[in-house]
């Protein structure tokens, strides 16, 4: 079974169901049981304060109820599986270390971002357009 991880601007593109076509694949593959998309808790977390930032709480509580609903949509956390992994990337960021360490992490094919700079770094691949 594929895996894919998804940084929080692609989860919030899915929430607004605004993905481009490669993206929305991997999405939709998830969603019919075909692939496991994970979300890292740091994405998770940013998302939560986009939200409660922007005042839209409503979208939070839609997110968390698509992560329920659906089996093959699953947090991953920042864990010490990912921490022994955090001297192997070039990310600069350490949200953006934590995304690429994930895919690392569950071996994920793809990882789902409209992130120029995460694609640059060509240490995973990315999935986008």
């Amino acid at each position: 079974m594929k895996r894919y991880v998804s940084d929080s601007v692609a989860f919030l593109y899915f929430l607004l169901d605004r993905l481009p076509r490669r993206a929305n694949k991997a999405f939709r593959e998830a969603e019919e049981g075909r692939a496991v998309m994970y979300l890292p808790t740091i994405a998770a977390a940013e998302l939560y304060y986009l939200f409660e930032k922007r005042g839209w709480l409503e979208r939070w509580t839609e997110l968390r109820n698509r992560m329920a609903e659906a089996v093959n949509f699953r947090y991953y956390p920042f864990n010490e599986r990912v921490l022994n992994l955090i001297r192997t990337t070039k990310a600069k960021e350490l949200h953006d270390q934590i995304i690429v360490l994930t895919c690392r992490a569950v071996d994920a094919d793809g990882l789902v971002t409209n992130d120029r700079e995460l694609s640059a770094l060509g240490e995973v691949k990315t999935i986008w357009k």
